[in-house]
């Protein structure tokens, strides 16, 4: 499977970009066979991924995607399975609609399961009183039980555009300042991904 997308060169790119029609979101570890089926899914509700790659989160990735998690019993064993495991960053595009709002409906619906989790979700064979030992933090093989949880949730989506630019700062580093800038993200997008431009250090975060 090719992860890494680039757009086709002879097809009619716009100058610029709304913030708001630019989304963000990551397939966790365990759904990275799933991709091309959630990309259609994307693209029957208007959703165009414009870039994708194969990625490994940083420790401060994590720590900046899930900071209101920090303090939660179940962050460091949720770090470490982000950390040593690759999953899909995903750009995705959504012309003139609030891309960030559609993509987060399509995880979470309100107090429902979006299509893509109904859809893809695990369910993990977590008894309710192993859910209650382990959100006091209680139960013996608390970690183990972190993670599959973690991993149930296939995606992960910035909560809207403004987040969404900031997680994909954490992939582009330092080049991707003169972007936001701009509030705006103009065409030289597609060169930042030519590999002779990227940093050595934000190869993979």
């Amino acid at each position: 499977m090719n992860f890494e997308k680039k757009p086709d060169p002879s097809a009619e790119v716009r100058e610029s970009m709304p913030k708001n029609e630019i989304a963000f979101a990551f397939i966790k570890p365990d759904f990275i066979e799933d991709l091309p089926e959630i990309e259609k899914i994307l693209e029957t509700h208007g959703l165009e991924v414009i870039y994708r790659a194969m990625v490994r989160l940083s420790g401060d990735a994590v720590d900046h995607i899930y900071k209101e998690s920090k303090k939660e019993h179940f962050f460091d064993a949720m770090k470490k399975y982000l950390t040593t495991h690759d999953a899909i960053a995903l750009l995705v595009g959504g012309k003139e609609m609030e891309a960030q709002k559609v993509l987060s409906r399509l995880k979470k619906d309100g107090e429902k399961d979006g299509i893509i989790r109904e859809k893809f979700q695990k369910h993990p064979r977590i008894s309710e009183d192993d859910i209650s030992l382990w959100e006091k933090g209680e139960h013996p093989n608390q970690d183990e039980v972190s993670v599959l949880l973690t991993q149930k949730n296939v995606m992960h989506t910035a909560d809207n555009a403004e987040e969404a630019l900031e997680s994909l700062k954490l992939i582009l580093g330092r080049k991707f300042d003169e972007l936001k800038a701009r509030g705006t993200l103009p065409s030289e997008l597609w060169e930042i991904f030519d590999e002779e431009n990227k940093p050595e250090d934000n190869t993979h975060i």
